[in-house]
């Protein structure tokens, strides 16, 4: 297993296009992780930790799934077909 440190640094270097941030900036585009953590209550927290709730992997894979293409407004567009299902 490679160190975490390793692991990290090859992770940001494989994706440095997706940090852009002096780029997003002039774009309008969030930087910040405000966005993500509140998504992540709504859309996430808000279904898997209900009292009494609990979730095998694959069931809470696939409910989160449905959830975000519900927040991402492709819901009709999923049912229709015009999405891929995300592996």
């Amino acid at each position: 297993m490679d160190a975490p440190v390793r692991t990290c640094h090859r992770y940001l270097s494989n994706r440095r296009d997706h940090i852009d941030y002096q780029g997003a900036l002039p774009k309008g585009l969030p930087i910040g992780s405000d966005e993500i953590e509140s998504a992540h209550r709504h859309v996430v927290q808000q279904r898997l930790k209900r009292p009494g709730a609990w979730w095998t992997p694959h069931n809470a894979k696939a409910t989160l799934a449905l959830r975000t293409t519900r927040a991402d407004g492709q819901w009709s567009a999923y049912w229709q077909g015009d999405l891929k299902q995300a592996a």
